[in-house]
């Protein structure tokens, strides 16, 4: 595998025939992103500011969420995963198992984005791991020691390593919903396409113009915002969009 464009998709049936045509039996994982122009980079690699400021951010995040939580997260990772899907920049990418829901986030309504393609990212995440590590198998958060090193507290106190791919206990409504899944980054950010000479990941190009279709498509397989944040506020918002 390598990053190389995979070809052009326009529709759910799209994609269905390319991956029954182009994947083998291996463990494939998915992400969208509305912009083909971006790179795959944790967020909290896109600002110096954030780099710098990462554990303060977590402290905060971890003091003001608690009154708010039904159940307190246990461990850090649980708090990161967390933290991760209210917006706080961290070294995780999302990636899912789902190939429609990484097709939902390719093609997610985006007043900013409606006019650029989209990119469907497929990432091996056995052969990440056995190149990172030499190990293919899948880690788990919690369990894995090997995952510890790349706890943002621990980072800074170990030698550099490449990114690497894990699961995680799924102990929340969002990552439930979007069969979630993550890739951490360790010292070094380097865009994962750029990883390992870009042997982990591939990708389709998804127009501008076939992003409406592809949303009414998927919507009709029920995968609408209300499903993928299913929090109360978006689905009242849907309620509200299908009158």
């Amino acid at each position: 595998m390598s990053n190389k464009p995979l070809g052009q998709i326009d529709s759910v049936s799209d994609l269905l025939r390319h991956l029954k045509t182009t994947l083998g039996g291996e463990v494939v994982w998915y992400r969208g992103q509305v912009d083909s122009g971006w790179s795959l980079m944790p967020s909290l690699a896109r600002r110096r500011e954030w780099l710098d400021a990462e554990l303060e951010m977590l402290k905060r995040f971890k003091q003001n969420a608690y009154s708010r939580l039904r159940e307190r997260p246990e461990g850090e990772w649980e708090w990161l995963f967390l933290a991760q899907h209210h917006g706080v920049p961290t070294r995780l990418i999302d990636w899912t198992e789902n190939p429609l829901m990484g097709l939902y986030f390719a093609t997610e309504r985006s007043a900013a984005h409606e006019t650029v393609e989209g990119k469907l990212w497929l990432l091996r995440p056995e052969e990440l791991n056995q190149q990172t590590w030499g190990d293919s198998k899948i880690l788990l958060f919690g369990q894995d020691g090997i995952l510890d090193d790349y706890l943002p507290h621990v980072v800074s106190t170990k030698p550099g390593a490449s990114p690497i791919a894990a699961i995680a206990s799924r102990s929340f409504d969002r990552i439930v919903a979007q069969s979630g899944t993550f890739t951490v980054n360790h010292k070094r950010h380097t865009p994962l396409e750029d990883v390992h000479a870009g042997d982990c990941v591939e990708s389709f190009t998804i127009p501008a113009y076939s992003k409406e279709p592809i949303r009414a498509e998927l919507e009709a397989f029920g995968i609408t915002a209300a499903s993928v944040y299913p929090e109360l506020s978006n689905l009242g918002s849907y309620v509200k969009g299908l009158y």
